[in-house]
């Protein structure tokens, strides 16, 4: 049975927030993510592809979003960067899920466990990544 991709992005922003705060190996994370609610209802092969392409590949992510920033990304919530970081492995390097999907998937994360206005700024920052055009090149 396959699991939620839903819920396996639930888990990589969980996952992700941890990377960033603890500076851990995806293996080490996976340890964590086990013990979640989610975990036996997720995608788990989802959340570690999300995890693996996420932080193998975040500077670079981070500098494609980074002209769509309003301040630098050291000084964005650890959070929106895991939600960010999970929109740019969906739009660049999934090319199955569609970007409105991705768009509404990183809204519904960023209303479930950022700041009070972080699905805004989750919202403008993806809007103006793919107005760039970036995304409908990959």
């Amino acid at each position: 049975m396959k699991g939620s991709r839903r819920l396996a992005r639930v888990l990589a922003v969980k996952g992700l927030y941890h990377w960033q705060v603890n500076e851990v190996v995806v293996e080490k994370i996976i340890e964590v993510l086990i013990t979640e609610e989610e975990y036996a209802k997720a995608d788990v092969n989802y959340t570690r592809s999300l995890l693996e392409s996420a932080t193998k590949d975040s500077l670079r992510h981070y500098q494609d979003i980074g002209p769509c920033l309003d301040r630098p990304i050291s000084q964005i919530s650890p959070i929106e960067k895991a939600i960010l970081l999970i929109a740019m492995v969906e739009l660049v390097e999934s090319s199955e899920v569609p970007f409105k999907v991705v768009i509404n998937e990183c809204i519904e994360l960023a209303k479930q466990f950022g700041g009070t206005d972080g699905h805004k700024y989750i919202n403008g920052v993806l809007d103006r990544y793919l107005k760039g055009g970036r995304a409908a090149q990959s």
